[in-house]
């Protein structure tokens, strides 16, 4: 089954190819990403093709789209066509209305509207070096983390600065191969500065609030949680397994995309998921690991990564799942 659309004379057929063992998954992706919170369960699942995500470190609309070209030539010279995920992370939202853009890791403030014409680049260089690809699709996030401020408020402000990449993409008749998303690294490491599971949510209400039913990735953490129990056991500081569990997959905008740099951490969300199975309406479906073995080759690689988080998962029926991405991040 195949949707086609002719824009900018470029024959677009959506398809999503990706290799397993010993058999293929054909599903047909739309851009209201409905179909990434139905769940597939196949058996001894391969990896596929690792994407780089990157934090960034300027308001450079050069070097992201370069970066963004990279991506597309990766896409389009695999065959069959391939798909992938892309987190950019700008670090902490600046005020707590989140109206004074961002904090970037580097120490660099930059504005919400450098934020768009950073995501914009990475676009652009997406959609031009895909060449004659016109089928591989680029799920690209624009992320913060919760180490500021997180307000209904902040987040209404996310929300509005994904709308406003998406109405460029639109424009420029990108949308049949750059998708847009929010994300957030939540995260309960640091009780003492990152902000409360009540602040996130609130937060997560406010980016819901913006028109266009935009989704995010939680590509944070399960800090502290437990490792071989699923009965809402505690966390770092007042956070606990539903916490995690709501703002990953129970919020309707949410969908996880967790760190997974140790192999406890597979295990952490592993038993998040079986929470949700047991006490909640659904399990924790995941789009895949992330991790970062190019920052800190002392944790996992993409590989281990892959296969401590898909076998986790899959020890239990309850959680039993495939993952569509792997995903790794990166310096800018």
């Amino acid at each position: 089954m195949q949707l086609v659309r002719v824009l900018f004379s470029k024959r677009v057929s959506i398809s999503c190819l990706r290799v397993l063992a010993l058999m293929s998954l054909c599903a047909l992706l739309s851009s209201t990403i409905t179909l990434y919170r139905t769940p597939k369960v196949f058996a001894l699942q391969a990896k596929p093709p690792t994407d780089w995500s990157f934090y960034i470190s300027s308001a450079s609309t050069s070097t992201a789209y370069n970066l963004g070209c990279n991506q597309g030539h990766f896409d389009a010279g695999h065959s069959p066509v391939i798909n992938s995920e892309v987190v950019l992370d700008f670090g902490e939202q600046y005020y707590s209305d989140g109206s004074g853009g961002v904090l970037l890791l580097s120490g660099i403030q930059i504005s919400n509207a450098q934020v768009q014409a950073v995501t914009e680049a990475f676009a652009r260089g997406y959609w031009i070096c895909t060449g004659n690809d016109s089928t591989s699709t680029l799920y690209l996030a624009i992320g913060i983390n919760n180490y500021g401020n997180a307000t209904s408020a902040s987040g209404t402000t996310w929300g509005n600065n994904v709308a406003a990449a998406q109405a460029y993409n639109k424009s420029m008749g990108y949308t049949s191969q750059v998708v847009m998303f929010g994300a957030n690294d939540i995260e309960s490491w640091c009780p003492s500065n990152c902000v409360s599971p009540s602040a996130v949510i609130s937060w997560v209400n406010g980016f819901s609030s913006v028109s266009g039913g935009y989704k995010y990735f939680d590509f944070g953490s399960a800090d502290g949680c437990p490792q071989y129990s699923s009965n809402n056991g505690g966390c770092n500081g007042a956070w606990n397994q539903y916490y995690y569990w709501y703002l990953s997959w129970g919020a309707t905008a949410a969908l996880a995309l967790p760190e997974i740099y140790y192999p406890a951490q597979a295990q952490q969300w592993a038993m998040i998921s079986l929470y949700g199975a047991q006490y909640r309406s659904a399990p924790v479906y995941m789009q895949g690991p992330m991790d970062e073995y190019d920052l800190d080759n002392t944790t996992l690689t993409a590989s281990q990564a892959w296969n401590d988080l898909w076998t986790d998962l899959n020890n239990n029926s309850a959680t039993a799942q495939s993952l569509s991405f792997s995903v790794e991040i990166h310096n800018e």
